[in-house]
Parts: structure tokens; C-alpha cells; sequence
């Protein structure tokens, strides 16, 4: 009985094992010239730092990116702003692509502490005020950080943002690879699928499918980007911690700014009906939709996000305007 328990034992540890000695040892995966290259390295707090790039100058705008994501997600859209007039900035969040890595702890990979490293973020540029763009849950930090820190902020834009329709990302799962990701083996899960090639891509390959709204709608080398991108060391991390916090969306009646709401009418991972409730409750918001749009607008509709977001923060509209309103 004991040597068969061994044997177990060391199988399992084998199949664990195996794929990271297998990458580390025959290069598995995709490799750096797939992946998006990093930003200038600005320190936040002591031994914390974010990856950032910067383009353009005039009025400010930072974007922030969702969950499971990077700054290289935002593809041309922070070329388009920089051309409209605008000083971008655009990051990796904390735990993704080349920014510091905080092992899931309390307090990590929350709403709360993202809001807090965007603060420190904005005070090492010398941002008093910006425009803040969030995407997917970066559009939950867009709103918690406009109503803790509503003196910093001029503008907010949400795409395909969270809100609390959707119940958080914490919501009940309902797959089995979404109750694995709610379990306390969600990191180590995801870190054993990432360094197993054929399992990493083609579940990416399905979640791409997916937030693009059908694999017929996901741009040439997409896949194999974002493989690679998840692929970097803890990135497992932030991926588990956020989804697992639990926490409860803000409220966005207490957002005191003009906020622009984006939104795919076929948005497969936020519902439109959750664009249609941030609209409801947010006292000075505006909503706009693509009709068949996806999850993915800033990459599938990138002119038009551009747009949208410069008519909000430009120089053509007073300071708590939104589109529309007369001058």
C-alpha cells in the first residue's frame, strides 16, 4: 500500500513537474519576438514598480487594460489618441506583462489596489488630472479611481466594462475550467497549462474565439501573442487573485464625472445589458454601442474608440461635458 502511495506520488509529481523542466529545457512555447515589448520602468512605491509608455502630448489620458490582459492589447488606439492631440499613457497593470509581481496575497489584485497604483502611477508622471480609460475590469478600476480620487480625474470611459450587473469577476462559475479558477488551485493550474503548449493554445485559442465573438473575428497572430503574454513568469498570479477577491463592483452613482460608456451589442464576456445599467446609474454618462460588436472594440474598432474618447476629453467640450451637449 505505502509503495503504491509513492508511486502515485511520483507519477503526479512527474506530470506536474514535467512540462516546466520540458520548457525550461527544449524552449517550449512561443518565444519574446511574439510578444509585446515592454515599457520604460517607473517605480511607484519601494520595490514596486509599473511598465509605461507614453506617446503624444496635450490633454491626458491613461489607459487600463482588463484582466488576463496587457498594455499591448490596446493596440494602434494610443497612436490614434497621440495623433488627436492627446498625452497617452498606457501600462501593464501590476502582475501582467513586465510589471512588478506581487504573489496573491490580502490586499493584491484588487479594484482597490489597482486605483491605488494608478494614484502612485499618476503622481510619479507629475499627473495631477487625467481622463481615465478603463477596459473589461480596468473599467471597474477606471470607476473605483474616479470615486476615491474624483480631483484627479477630468473624464471616464468605460469599454466593455465590468459594473455591478455582472456580479463581479468572482461571479458562480459555471464550467469546469471556471471552478478550477475559483479553487486555491487556480495560479498553479494555470502555470502547469502555460508551460504545456498544445493545452495553453488551444485554451487560449477558445478564450479569444470568445472574447472576440467568434474565432472568425480574431486578427492573424492573436492566439500565439496572447499565449505568449499569459505564458510570463506569475502572471498566473494576478489571473487567480483578481478573479478570486470576491469583491463587489462600485457603485456608479457616486461617479461625479462625465462618463462615456462603449459597448459590443455582442460582447460575450460583459454583457450589453451591463453597459445598459452603468448608463442607468452613473448621473452624467453617455452610452454608444457597435451593433455586433465584441469584447475586443479597441483592437476590432480602434478609429472609432479613438474618436469617441478625444470628442469626451478634447478641447470642444467644457470640463464635465459629455458628446452631445450643447456648447
Amino acid at each position: 500500500m505505502r509503495k503504491s502511495l509513492i508511486i502515485l506520488i511520483a507519477v503526479l509529481s512527474l506530470l506536474y513537474m514535467g512540462p516546466f523542466i520540458a520548457a525550461e529545457r527544449l524552449d517550449w512555447g512561443p518565444g519574446d519576438e511574439v510578444r509585446a515589448k515592454p515599457g520604460k520602468t517607473v517605480e511607484i512605491a519601494e520595490g514596486r514598480f509599473l511598465s509605461v509608455h507614453e506617446k503624444g502630448e496635450g490633454p491626458p489620458v491613461v489607459l487600463v487594460h482588463g484582466w488576463g490582459s496587457n498594455a499591448g492589447d490596446w493596440d494602434r488606439v494610443p497612436d490614434l489618441l497621440a495623433e488627436r492631440g492627446h498625452r497617452v499613457i498606457w501600462y501593464d497593470r501590476a502582475g501582467y506583462g513586465y510589471s512588478t509581481r506581487d504573489r496573491s496575497s490580502e490586499g493584491n489584485f484588487s479594484l482597490q489596489s489597482n486605483a491605488r497604483d494608478l494614484l502612485q502611477l499618476m503622481d510619479a508622471l507629475g499627473l495631477e488630472r487625467a481622463a481615465i480609460v478603463g477596459w473589461s475590469f480596468g473599467g471597474g478600476v477606471a470607476q473605483r479611481f474616479a470615486i476615491d480620487h474624483p480631483s484627479r480625474v477630468t473624464h471616464v470611459a468605460l469599454i466593455g466594462s465590468v459594473g455591478p450587473e455582472l456580479g463581479g469577476l468572482a461571479a458562480e462559475p459555471e464550467t469546469a475550467v471556471a471552478s478550477i479558477l475559483h479553487s486555491p488551485i487556480a495560479a498553479p493550474f494555470l502555470e502547469w497549462v502555460s508551460n504545456v503548449p498544445v493545452i495553453a493554445f488551444k485554451l487560449t485559442e477558445q478564450s479569444v474565439a470568445n472574447a472576440f465573438s467568434g474565432a472568425q473575428n480574431v486578427p492573424t497572430g492573436w492566439i500565439i501573442y496572447t499565449q505568449a503574454m499569459l505564458a510570463l513568469p506569475d502572471t498566473s498570479d494576478a489571473m487567480a487573485g483578481e478573479i478570486q477577491r470576491g469583491e463587489v463592483n462600485p457603485d456608479p452613482a457616486a461617479i461625479t464625472q462625465p462618463v462615456l460608456i462603449l459597448h459590443g451589442s455582442d460582447d460575450a464576456l460583459v454583457p450589453f445589458q451591463v453597459a445598459e445599467a452603468l448608463h442607468r446609474q452613473a448621473p452624467h454618462s453617455a452610452l454608444e454601442a457597435v451593433v455586433g460588436g465584441s469584447h475586443m472594440l479597441p483592437v476590432t474598432h480602434p478609429d472609432w474608440v479613438a474618436a469617441h474618447v478625444d470628442v469626451l476629453v478634447g478641447s470642444n467640450y467644457r470640463d464635465g461635458q459629455l458628446p452631445g451637449d450643447a456648447l
